[in-house]
C-alpha cells in the first residue's frame, strides 16, 4: 500500500489510459461483431492490445523498476501506447466513415434500425478512442515513477 501512495500523478494517468483502453477494445469488439457491421480487422485489435500492453507495461515497470534503463523504457512504453491507440483509432475511422454516409446521409438505410444503432454505437466508439487519445497524451506528460523523498 506504501508504494502505491508514494507514486507520482503519471502512475495513476497511466491506469486511467489503460482503462480506458480496454474500454476502447471492448466497444470496438462490439460494434465490428454488430448484424450491420460483421467487419474485424485484426490489425486494429492487434494494435489496440499492442498499445494496452504498453500502457500497463509502463504502470508495472514504473511501480516495480528503478534504474535509468527503466526510465528509458518506461518512456519508449509511454510513447508507443499513445502512438497506438491513435493508430487504431484513426483506422477504425477509417473504417466507418463511408458508412456513416449511407446510414447518416441517404435514403438508403431509412427504416434499418440495426444500421442506425451500428452507426450510433460507432459514433460512441470514435469519441471514446478520441477522449483516451487526448488522456494518452496528457498522461505522457506526467512523470512516472515513485516520488523522490
Amino acid at each position: 500500500m506504501g508504494a502505491i501512495k508514494n507514486q507520482r500523478f503519471g502512475f495513476f494517468a497511466y491506469i486511467i489510459v489503460a482503462i480506458m483502453m480496454f474500454v476502447s477494445l471492448m466497444i470496438y469488439v462490439s460494434n465490428v461483431n454488430t448484424a450491420y457491421y460483421e467487419d474485424m480487422d485484426t490489425s486494429v485489435l492487434l494494435i489496440i492490445l499492442c498499445a494496452l500492453i504498453a500502457a500497463i507495461g509502463t504502470v508495472i515497470l514504473s511501480a516495480a523498476a528503478k534504474g535509468k534503463i527503466a526510465e528509458i523504457i518506461t518512456d519508449v512504453l509511454r510513447v508507443a501506447a499513445t502512438v497506438l491507440i491513435i493508430v487504431a483509432g484513426v483506422k477504425f475511422i477509417g473504417m466507418r466513415v463511408e458508412s456513416f454516409g449511407y446510414i447518416f446521409g441517404s435514403n438508403l438505410e431509412m427504416g434499418n434500425d440495426a444500421a442506425f444503432s451500428a452507426g450510433g454505437q460507432a459514433i460512441t466508439a470514435i469519441v471514446i478512442f478520441v477522449i483516451t487519445w487526448i488522456l494518452s497524451i496528457a498522461a505522457a506528460f506526467f512523470k512516472v515513477g515513485q516520488k523522490i523523498k
